[in-house]
């Protein structure tokens, strides 16, 4: 299933969300699509990066971290 909105580049943002860009793209190598698409709605985009942060790197174990992923997937019905 393809998204629904278009993808934002990072030319198609506004300043505070290219430094967001910029820095993703420098610890990571990219920005993830789930970002590019966030970025509609602006402001949203730093708060959501900085939780997804401490999502991957919390104090959960990574074998309880994946199973809370995967029954989180399974409840919102997701195929993948």
């Amino acid at each position: 299933m393809a998204a629904r909105l278009p993808y934002l580049d990072r030319q198609q943002v506004p300043p505070d969300v290219q430094a967001v860009y910029d820095n993703m793209k420098k610890a990571t190598g990219r920005v993830l699509n789930t970002f590019r698409l966030m970025a509609h709605h602006a402001r949203s985009v730093a708060p959501v990066v900085a939780f997804y942060g401490t999502l991957r790197e919390g104090a959960l174990d990574l074998k309880l971290r994946q199973l809370a992923y995967v029954k989180a997937s399974q409840i919102n019905g997701c195929n993948y």
